[in-house]
Parts: structure tokens; C-alpha cells; sequence
């Protein structure tokens, strides 16, 4: 769950932080108090990506911080990954600076935008103001139904087989509207014979790169070796010198003093210890010199290397793909029945694969539709869309990168009506118990820990609006709920009700929020369903909140 929430210096917001409490957690305001910028602070700190735009005039950055409580093996698993410290909290934190050196840290720790994706998204869901025209939209249904079908697997594994078959389609396409000259096969040919005659191999350059730095050094501890050599061994060197001096210092009477005797001993002990030291470090120097190391050959080689990455503009692993290009161009030319026909085949062989998964795909989805069909039905038949009839509509398309399936919500909201596609017949309100029906379903099979709602309640009023509150309720019973509603009987079931309002002073305007006392609760309901906050407005917002209230606490 969302434990907190810190916003500074953003849009409006000075510096802000929310406690959240588990369950039903809900906000409401006047119209431009700056409800949604709070939301889309949220959607930016989970999800999306940086706008500067949105930085507090005069500020030079934004900081937008959650604090979560971690339960789940998998989160664990990632930060374990990335090795990223963790105790029982993760602890996300955005900033967005006026000259774009943006960052996302999680627990202290740098990460990309697309890690923090792939730690959230299974566990987060926001519906945005605009999710509900989604649903009018084919590809998001078709997305809904293989979310539901668990189809991301199968998904993964035919979009592989889909874009191979599309790059064999290219390859197929390229080679039959090719043509080629005498003349450029002449070239290629030509081309074709260097890059053998030069018999590239990666492995090989880096073996002789590696040779002619090691020979360079070579060189520079010989130079090293040659002078020191000089310096201990030639006559009257250092070796010499110090072996004279040994041989006065040994002729010293032993019994002359013990002390003497002491540093005489300790002396010559030296003496051979240094000998035996330079002698081992100038073998070593001399070692390295001892190679069989061509350094001619070496550059040789290395220079037909660059010569070649010159001519084509390319690094070594490009002059081997070009080599087999050349090859292909040139068996294309001088074949080209054969090759087409070899090409064709690989093309149609591929076909048969996205065909074979795009029916496994086909027959998970037809299958689940029915499924998530009647269980839409039983949260629409709660949300007093009694007559509702809702179908889901598999049909059979050429492949594309969805599959072989195209799909169609169709609903009848009425008595007496077809059922026809959604887009064509339903309301805003409609709509809007709709999209909660499958957030509801949603929400029981998946793993989200919370469910982030911007005025899912628009279009609906009444009666119906109180049996939005109280789905809104029991969804929250497994799942931490942010929401924002204008309806009283709505916000009446929240077990968290926070305040959204702005702050003049004599400089500028700034959105504050409060949690609200039972007290409060009552006055802000009796606010958003009267004009007056007089007594009878007071005393109806009451009986709305404990009736509510009592509902609650019975699902």
C-alpha cells in the first residue's frame, strides 16, 4: 500500500505530504482546488515521464516522493536484481529539474524509468479521466480481454514469431525488387574477394591488438632493463662498489665492539639480499623481451583491418555481416529463381508459426470472453444497470501484431434493444459503471494493491451513485483505494476523507490538503450536496454518512 506522499514545487503545490490510511481513501474540493494536479503527481511518480513544464514558477525543480509498505516476493526479487537495499518499505523519489538533469531513485538507489515500470505495473492501477473513452476503443478492450485471459505469455511469445515473419516478408520483398547491374555485381565481387582474401575475424584483431600493446610495453621495460643492467653489472658499477665495501667492512676486528659486530653481520646480510632482489627483477625485465612476438606481421595485419573498416565505413563485426551480404546479393543475382523461392519458403514456414499461436491465442480469448462476460454482468446488475446486456465479440482478422483476433464490447442497456458496440449507444454515466464493473472484476484476480480512481462517479447521480460508493467500498476491502469524487453519497463510504483546497496570500496561490475529523466529514458532505451548510443540510449529510457508513460495515 501507499503509505505517504511528498510533493514540492509542483504546478501549484508548495510542499506537500498526505498520509494514507488502508481501504477507501477519498478526496474532495471545489472545482480547480487542484485535485487533479495531485493525481497527476501520483501518475508521474509511478509511471510517467518527466515535465519540466509542470515545475512551480520560479522553482529550478520538483520533487515528487511515496513512501510503500513491501509484501510482495516479487518486488523483492527485482531490488535483489539490482541490488537495492530493502526492509519493509520502498521508498520511491522523482525529481525534475528546469535544466533536465531528471533522476528516479528507489531506496537511495538510481534506476530507469523503465525498471521502475516493470516494479509497479503489476501492482498499481490508475484509471485517469480518459480511461473511460478507452473503452470505446477496440485495441483497449482486446487489451482488457487478454489481461483478464492471463494471455501475456502467449502475447510475448507470437509477437517474437510475428515481427520474424515481418522481417523475412522485408527480406523477400528486397530481394524480388531488387535488381542489380553487371557492372555493381562486378563490384561486389571484387569486394567480396578483399573481405576473404582478408579472412576477418573478430577474435583474431583483438589477439593482435592485445599483441601490440603488450609489445609496446615490452619495449619500455627493456629500455628499463638495459639501463639498470648497466647501472649494477658494468665495472665499477653499483654491485661492484657495494662488494668493495662489504669486503672493507669485513676486515674489522669481530672483537673490536659487539655493536659493530652487530651492524657488520646486518650488512652483508643486505648486501646478498639486495643482489639476489636485483637480479631477480632484471631477469623478470629481461623475461619480457624474451618473445616470440612479430611485431611487423602483427601491424601487418592490423593495418588491412583498418584499411578495410575505412573503405566501408564500419568496425569488424560490420565487415562480417557485409561479407555475407555481398554473398547474398551476388547468389541472388546469379540465382535468382533459387534464392526467391528459398526465401518464400522461410516466409510461408513463418506464417505457420504466428498462425499456429495466433489460434492458441484465439481459443484462450474466446474461452475467458465468456467468462469475463458473466462476471461483468453480476457487478453491472449491482451497479442498477439492471437490464444490461454486455457481450464480447471475437472475430477472425488477418494477423496483425495483436494476433488473428479482433474484438468488440456490445451492450444493450435497454429492454427491447440489440445488442450493438459500445461506442455507439452508451451514456457518460453508462460508461462509467461499466469501467468500474471491471475494475471491480479486475481487482479480485489480479494482484493490485492499489487502485487509483479520477472521478470514476462522473455521469452518475441519485441511487446510483450510492451503489458506486458502496462497489468503490467492498473493492477496497482487498485493495487501497485513491478516489476522487464531486458526489457526497459516494465519498460518504471513504474510511479516509481528505479536503483538496487553496491558499491565497498577498504573493501567490497554493493547493493545501487536510484530513478531516468526523466533524468535518459531515460539513464537507453537506457542502457538496447543498449550498448552505445550515442545519437540515448538516443533518442530511449525517444520515447519509452513517447509513453509508453502517453499509460498510456489513460488506
Amino acid at each position: 500500500m501507499l503509505k505517504s506522499l511528498r510533493i514540492k514545487n509542483y504546478a501549484i503545490i508548495d510542499d506537500l505530504s498526505i498520509d494514507f490510511e488502508d481501504g477507501f481513501n477519498v478526496f474532495t474540493g471545489e472545482t480547480g482546488a487542484g485535485k487533479s494536479i495531485i493525481f497527476g503527481a501520483l501518475s508521474l511518480l509511478f509511471k510517467g515521464r518527466s515535465d519540466t513544464s509542470l515545475i512551480k514558477h520560479g522553482k529550478d525543480k520538483a520533487i515528487i516522493e511515496g513512501v510503500f509498505s513491501i509484501k510482495d516476493d516479487y518486488i523483492k526479487k527485482l531490488l535483489d536484481e539490482q541490488d537495492i537495499e530493502y526492509d519493509d518499505e520502498l521508498i520511491i523519489k522523482r525529481v525534475f529539474s528546469v535544466d533536465n538533469h531528471n533522476s528516479i531513485k528507489v531506496n537511495q538507489s538510481n534506476v530507469t524509468l523503465n525498471f521502475l515500470n516493470e516494479l509497479l505495473n503489476p501492482f498499481i492501477d490508475i484509471h485517469s479521466q480518459k480511461d473511460n473513452q478507452l473503452l470505446y476503443v477496440k485495441s483497449y478492450q482486446l487489451l482488457l480481454l487478454d489481461k483478464f485471459s492471463n494471455n501475456s505469455d502467449l502475447l510475448n511469445k507470437y509477437h517474437i514469431a510475428y515481427n520474424n515473419y515481418l522481417s523475412l516478408k522485408k527480406q523477400y520483398e528486397d530481394l524480388k525488387n531488387n535488381t542489380y547491374s553487371e557492372r555493381e555485381i562486378e563490384f561486389y565481387k571484387y569486394d567480396l574477394n578483399e573481405l576473404e582474401e582478408a579472412n576477418i575475424d573478430i577474435n583474431e584483431e583483438e589477439e593482435l591488438e592485445t599483441n601490440e600493446k603488450l609489445f609496446k610495453e615490452n619495449e619500455k621495460y627493456a629500455q628499463i632493463y638495459n639501463e639498470a643492467y648497466d647501472l649494477y653489472n658494468k665495472d665499477n658499477g653499483i654491485k661492484e662498489q657495494l662488494y668493495s665495501l662489504l669486503q672493507s667492512i669485513n676486515s674489522i676486528d669481530d672483537n673490536l665492539n659487539d655493536k659493530v659486530l652487530s651492524y657488520k653481520n646486518k650488512f652483508e646480510e643486505d648486501y646478498y639480499s639486495l643482489d639476489e632482489n636485483i637480479s631477480q627483477i632484471l631477469l623478470y625485465l629481461k623475461s619480457l623481451n624474451d618473445n616470440d612476438l612479430n611485431i611487423e606481421a602483427i601491424e601487418e595485419r592490423l593495418y588491412i583491418y583498418n584499411k578495410l573498416k575505412r573503405k566501408h565505413k564500419c568496425d569488424t563485426n560490420g565487415l562480417i555481416t557485409l561479407k555475407e551480404e555481398l554473398k547474398a546479393k551476388i547468389e541472388a543475382f546469379e540465382d535468382r529463381d533459387k534464392v526467391l523461392n528459398e526465401k518464400l519458403n522461410e516466409v510461408n514456414k513463418s506464417l505457420e508459426t504466428i498462425n499456429k499461436i495466433g489460434e492458441e491465442l484465439s481459443v484462450s480469448r474466446k474461452n475467458n470472453a465468456k467468462e469475463l462476460e458473466r462476471l461483468i454482468l453480476i457487478e453491472t446488475n449491482e451497479l442498477l444497470l439492471k437490464n444490461c446486456k454486455f457481450e464480447i465479440l471475437v472475430n477472425n482478422v488477418e494477423p496483425n501484431s495483436n494476433g488473428l483476433d479482433d474484438v468488440d464490447f456490445l451492450v444493450c442497456m435497454n429492454k427491447g434493444e440489440e445488442l450493438k458496440p459500445l461506442r455507439n449507444i452508451a451514456s457518460g454515466g453508462e460508461v462509467s459503471r461499466l469501467m468500474l464493473a471491471l475494475k471491480s472484476v479486475f481487482s479480485k484476480i489480479s494482484s493490485t494493491d492499489l487502485l487509483i480512481l479520477d472521478e470514476i462517479d462522473t455521469g452518475v447521480s441519485g441511487n446510483v451513485a450510492n451503489v458506486v460508493g458502496e462497489k468503490i467500498a467492498k473493492i477496497s476491502k482487498n485493495t487501497q483505494v485513491l478516489c476522487i469524487s464531486h458526489l457526497a453519497l459516494v465519498a460518504a463510504y471513504a474510511d479516509s476523507h481528505y479536503l483538496i483546497y487553496k491558499e491565497d496570500d498577498n504573493v501567490e496561490t497554493t493547493t493545501k490538503v487536510k484530513k478531516l475529523s468526523t466533524d468535518d466529514i459531515i460539513k464537507e458532505l453537506a457542502s457538496m450536496s447543498s449550498s448552505d451548510n445550515n442545519t437540515k443540510a448538516l443533518a442530511a449529510a449525517s444520515e447519509i454518512y452513517n447509513k453509508a457508513q453502517k453499509t460498510k460495515s456489513e460488506i
